[in-house]
């Protein structure tokens, strides 16, 4: 592991900041990095007693096109699972009696520090915060066992979103598999 001999913000935004991080590394050699660092998110796997996922189609502009995805939002302070809890209720009118982490994931490590905490959330009960979008957002309900359908057809294509979907299946087919025995 290497040594921070020093660390600058070299730009800011009210959404990122990029910091260049002089590093001594393992053989001595000196390096700098740059890197891009956010605050933390939390995401959430939202399905309904019936077994129906919560999906949510809204405008990204980075791609500049509506993407299907699931709801989310940063982390600005407190706990990640305050601000799952939040987001649900701003983004699809619903909260959770039940909110199970299943994790944290870590997109780019070699240049962004940022993670992404992910939550289970279950027995949802309607309860709508105003949220912070421009646009309204569109709700996609489906078994939850269709959503590999949607990245066959090339409709869900964020990674995160694609690995929060298999982790909460394969943490229900545990549960499931428990339950059995």
């Amino acid at each position: 592991m290497g040594k921070v001999l020093r660390e600058r913000e070299v730009f800011k935004t009210p959404i990122f900041r990029i910091k260049e991080i002089d590093l001594k590394i393992k053989t001595g050699k000196e390096a700098t990095f740059s890197i891009v660092e956010k605050k933390d998110s939390a995401m959430i796997v939202p399905i309904t007693d019936d077994g129906n996922l919560i999906l949510i189609k809204e405008y990204f502009v980075a791609t500049d096109d509506y993407q299907i995805s699931l709801p989310k939002g940063r982390v600005d302070s407190g706990h990640p699972l305050d601000a799952a809890n939040r987001e649900l209720q701003e983004e699809i009118g619903y909260k959770a009696n039940k909110m199970t982490p299943l994790g944290t994931l870590i997109v780019s490590p070699g240049s962004t520090r940022h993670k992404t905490h992910i939550y289970l959330a279950q027995k949802l009960v309607e309860s709508r915060l105003q949220g912070d979008e421009d646009e309204e957002i569109e709700l996609i309900k489906v078994p939850f066992e269709d959503f590999e359908k949607f990245i066959e057809n090339k409709e869900l294509t964020e990674a995160r979103v694609i690995a929060a979907l298999y982790i909460a299946r394969n943490y229900l087919k545990g549960k499931k598999e428990m339950n059995l025995r």
